[in-house]
Parts: structure tokens; C-alpha cells; sequence
């Protein structure tokens, strides 16, 4: 930002010799106090300019195109990790982590990213479409570890390239905290958010406050004996293999430096190449996240707007959304998780369609600077949304019945 350099002083048209009267102090004394007066002026601005600099800040921030965006909201100053595994799979994953470096990480946004976040990506596979985005930025530097091929750092954004595709998400994650802990670095964050590229997202609310971060969503969740917070999470029933209870679904989840500790002596990251096997990455990875910060006494929270403070501990509650996974498509209490209910959705599944997209496509456009404003009049349309007709039930729940009612005999 560019200033505006104080206009010089000009002469006050007094001369030193002149005789003052007897109202007024000798011209030397009257300079001193003058001094002493603006001195106290401006150390009363900048304390105030200190207390009120964050309100500050989030007020021209409101001013951008988009007007007002109400209270300013503090900024956040923990420092927060976040470790996104990528995997080439499809053009679905391809769009996902696109849409994640322009949001999530703030790159080519106007709007900006998270500032007290550094963001660790590893790529499982050899290629890497959306990582051209992130390498003019970046440095290739030793890989320091026999299980990357290639490591890229810049200020806040690291890229790592394994150099075999196995284990899944943990397995990644579990590169990106090694990577940390051979640098010393791991220590310096107070939380870690942990994401893979079949989610979308982040998906805020307009009506969030300027300098409020997607990362909250998580880490404001993470106080008292709360160590996990994920966007999804399951009861399971007693036959499944993971076992009985509520199990936080591991495409998007954070830990504090506790729940992390707990985690990494319970061998939850360690690489594990069988997917379903009791020993596997299911049972002992994605499902063994809860059950270990439990085992500590530990209590986990999610995002979800069925679930608020829940001691998932007390076992009254083990029969949530009658032990049904509630990420896929109609199995949420019969509806489907909303963006904006839990940051990021299941894209890969499907999930959230056709909100999802309209978001999305909003979100980018805005973060480019264009209008999404614009129309033509829809005659059609109009006449339609006046009618009673638009007011009517329309049965919408039907489209999220994805199993045929039970008839009872």
C-alpha cells in the first residue's frame, strides 16, 4: 500500500525576537509545549490505532467489491499444518485439489488464504496436473527422505512426490509428519488438519465475518478434552470390523499437538498396504483415529448439525443415524450433508450435488474478480416463481430415497 508522504512544515511567520505579553509564554516555551502536546497526540493514536487495528483491517477489507461482510472477526495467529494427499484418480480428484489451491490455499484468489496456515501436499502417483499452479513458486530441494522422489518448498507450501503410491491417505499423511519431525519442525504447530483430494472444499458462508478462515471451522472446535474434530462421523454397528461406536470418517479431519501425540504412539499413520483386513488401513487407520483418542480418555466432535457437544464417550449415543455412514447421498437422516455444514463434501461420491457445483462455480468466479451478477430476463422462469404453483409441496425429500420404503405385512 502506498502512502501519501505528510506535507513538509512551513515557517509560522514569527520572529524569535518578537515580544510576547504577558498572557502568553516565551515563544521557546511555547514551541516545547507545542512538541510535548503533539507528542501525546500521537502516542494516543497509536494505542488506539493498536487496539483497533484488527477492526481496522477487516473494515477496508469489507470495502472490496462485495461490500460489507459485518463484524471482523480476529484473526487467527496458531499456527495450523495442513496435510493434503493427492491421487491423480480421475478428473473429479483433478478438479477437487484445483478448486482447493485456489480456495483453500488462496493462490490466484483475491480474497487470499489462511496466513497462519503452511500447507504440505503429497502427491501419491506420478502425475500431478493442478501441482503446475504450485511449482513456479516453489524451490526443488533434497528430498531427505528414501520414500520421496522429489521435494518442492516455497514460503508456506511444500510439494512432496512419493516415489510408490501405497498405503492411501495415512500413509501420505505419514510422509508429510516425517518430512516435519526429520526438520524439527513438527512442534511448531498447535493443530493439524489432515485432507484428501476426493473432498471439495472449503465451502464458507457469505455471511461469515471478514478474516474469518475455513481452518476454524475445525481448530475453534478443538478446546477441553476435545483433541479430533471431523466433518463426518459414523456409529457403527456391531458387525462391522471396525467396530462398535462413533468412528470420525478420515477425508477431512483435525488434531491438536495432544491428539496427535496419541495418534502417532497408537501407529494410526504407520503405512499399512491392505485396505479392508483387520489389520488394514480401514480398521487400524481411519477407524483406529477414534478409537485411540478414546483409549486416552479423549473426546472427539464433528461438524455436523445433528451433533452438538456430544461426549461420543457415553455410550446412550452409539446408535446415531441409526449406525448408517451418513456421507453418502440420502443417508443422512434421510437428506444429504450440505456444504456449508461441513466445509468440505464426498465429491468423489457424488455428495451434495447439485449444490456443490453452483457453490463452486460462484466461489471461483468471485475469487477471480468477475461479477456473478449478470442474466438475462427469464420470462419463463418469472411467471413461474410468481405462481401458486411455485408454492406448493413439491416432494423434494423423494430424491434422497435411495432405498424403497419397507412394507410391513
Amino acid at each position: 500500500m502506498y502512502h501519501r508522504r505528510p506535507a513538509s512544515a512551513t515557517d509560522t511567520g514569527l520572529d524569535d525576537g518578537m515580544t510576547t505579553s504577558v498572557f502568553s509564554p516565551p515563544l521557546k516555551k511555547r514551541r516545547a509545549s507545542v512538541r510535548t502536546q503533539a507528542l501525546a497526540a500521537l502516542l494516543i493514536v497509536l494505542v488506539l490505532l493498536i487496539l483497533y487495528y484488527p477492526r481496522l483491517v477487516g473494515y477496508l477489507a469489507g470495502q472490496t467489491p462485495g461490500g460489507l461482510r459485518g463484524e471482523t472477526a480476529a484473526a487467527p495467529t496458531d499456527r495450523v499444518l495442513v496435510s493434503y494427499s493427492y491421487f491423480e484418480k480421475d478428473p473429479i480428484q483433478r478438479d477437487n485439489f484445483d478448486y482447493f489451491i485456489t480456495v483453500g490455499m488462496g493462490l490466484d484468489n483475491r480474497y487470499g488464504g489462511p496466513a497462519n496456515a503452511d500447507f504440505v501436499v503429497v502427491v501419491n502417483g506420478k502425475v500431478c496436473r493442478p501441482c503446475s499452479r504450485l511449482y513456479p513458486l516453489l524451490q526443488e530441494e533434497a528430498p531427505l527422505l528414501p520414500s520421496l522422489s522429489a521435494v518442492y518448498e516455497g514460503e508456506g507450501v511444500a510439494v512432496l512426490k512419493r516415489t510408490e503410491n501405497e498405503g492411501m491417505d495415512f500413509a501420505a499423511h505419514n510422509i508429510t509428519l516425517t518430512w516435519l519431525a526429520a526438520q524439527t519442525r513438527l512442534g511448531k504447530y498447535k493443530y493439524y488438519i489432515f485432507l484428501n483430494s476426493s473432498i471439495k472444499g472449503p465451502f464458507v458462508p457469505s455471511y461469515m465475518p471478514v478474516g474469518w478462515q475455513w481452518t476454524q471451522a475445525y481448530t475453534d472446535l478443538l478446546r477441553g478434552d476435545v483433541k479430533a474434530v471431523g466433518s463426518s462421523l459414523v456409529c457403527l454397528p456391531e458387525v462391522d470390523a471396525g467396530g462398535y461406536g462413533p468412528k470420525l470418517e478420515s477425508w477431512a479431519f483435525a488434531v491438536d499437538q495432544d491428539g496427535l501425540e496419541a495418534l502417532l504412539r497408537e501407529g494410526v499413520f504407520q503405512l499399512r498396504t491392505c485396505k479392508l483386513c483387520d489389520e488394514g488401513v480401514v480398521v487400524k487407520g481411519e477407524y483406529g483415529l477414534t478409537n485411540s483418542l478414546m483409549k486416552y480418555g479423549y473426546n472427539v466432535a464433528t461438524l455436523m448439525a445433528m451433533y452438538r457437544g456430544v461426549d461420543w464417550r457415553d455410550r446412550r449415543h452409539w446408535r446415531c443415524n441409526n449406525n448408517v455412514h451418513p456421507s453418502r447421498h440420502g443417508t443422512y437422516s434421510g437428506i444429504t450433508m450440505h456444504p456449508f455444514e461441513t466445509v468440505f463434501l464426498k465429491a468423489s461420491w457424488h455428495v451434495g450435488e447439485p449444490f456443490v457445483e453452483k457453490y463452486a462455480a460462484w466461489v471461483l468466479a468471485q475469487a477471480a474478480g468477475r461479477e456473478t451478477t449478470g442474466g438475462i430476463f427469464d420470462e419463463r422462469m418469472y411467471r413461474y416463481a410468481i405462481s401458486p404453483e411455485a408454492q406448493e409441496t413439491h416432494h423434494v425429500e423423494e430424491c434422497y430415497q435411495v432405498l424403497p420404503p419397507i412394507r410391513s405385512n
